[in-house]
């Protein structure tokens, strides 16, 4: 046989593997989503944008600077469930999207002592033509009393997981963080990124 046909072969073979039926995410604006989550909960609006959460999160409504709030779980293992909540401060408060990323970052710690911000996943992306930002980290989550977006005395969470998303709404940042025991926020984020990809511009 040709060896160039012989390499064309391979590499068809190869593509169609990568492509197999067992992949069933897909790949929107940057992000790998599920296509088997049912986002099928009540629409929430927030900033001048729609998002829908699956019904399978328990809705705790807005509360405090949480304008909305959501808990999964726990998952079998876990002794804790996961949680997601949305703020918002106005369309010019809540500071830019790099310190933002930068503060969520220095919420977690690694267990070797290593720099967190070498473990973090930063993916920029954008959803109905607003930019996002999101980022993914495992490790020890220093929660604080003062709630997630606060300073103060904190509470270590040893094996957590956050993932975080800023989206440049046209009324200001708006905030999505989701913190919780790994296995827990796992699949709490699979929906979470899906609920992200489908967020919609209001009216």
């Amino acid at each position: 046989m040709n060896y160039f046909k012989s390499i064309g072969i391979i590499a068809v073979s190869a593509l169609l593997l990568g492509c197999s039926s067992a992949d069933k995410g897909t790949v929107k604006g940057g992000l790998k989503v599920s296509s088997d989550i049912k986002l099928d909960g009540n629409p929430a609006t927030v900033a001048g944008v729609t998002f829908r959460p699956p019904s399978v999160w328990k809705d705790l409504g807005p509360s405090g600077m949480r304008q909305a709030d959501y808990m999964y779980g726990p998952a079998e293992g876990d002794s804790e469930a996961a949680n997601m909540a949305v703020f918002y401060f106005g369309a010019t408060s809540g500071g830019a999207v790099g310190s933002n990323i930068e503060r969520w970052i220095g919420q977690m710690s690694m267990p070797d002592g290593s720099d967190p911000h070498k473990a973090a996943k930063t993916t920029d992306f954008s959803v109905d033509g607003m930019p996002a930002h999101l980022v993914e980290l495992n490790g020890t989550y220093n929660m604080s009393m003062g709630g997630p977006m606060m300073g103060g005395e904190t509470v270590p969470k040893p094996n957590y997981k956050m993932a975080a998303v800023v989206l440049e709404t046209p009324q200001g940042n708006l905030f999505f963080k989701l913190t919780g025991p790994e296995k827990t926020a796992d699949e709490m984020a699979e929906a979470f990124k899906a609920m992200i990809m489908d967020v919609k511009k209001s009216g």
